[in-house]
């Protein structure tokens, strides 16, 4: 268990989901407000429009981060830092 929490692809995994949950928070927060508060339709649409786009970048992101080899990018940036 110990093995299975040190493990560095768990820690990036914690952190990119604290992350994820941190700007879900900021999204819904932000399109509870205008559609709380909002008068008319324009501003509804505007928030569904915006809670799309949010769940659409954070899926980009999150598939983009699952692609990057941080074992080679870090050795490539300590290579050029200590040569």
């Amino acid at each position: 268990m110990v093995e299975f929490l040190t493990n560095p692809k768990f820690i990036s995994f914690v952190i990119a989901t604290a992350i994820a949950g941190a700007y879900l928070w900021f999204v819904f927060s932000i399109i509870y407000h205008f559609i709380r508060f909002g008068i008319g339709g324009k501003p509804k649409v505007l928030a569904l429009v915006f809670l799309v786009g949010s769940f659409v970048l954070i899926l980009i992101s999150t598939i983009a981060y699952s692609q990057v080899d941080w074992e080679e990018l870090l050795g490539g940036i300590l290579d050029n830092i200590n040569p």
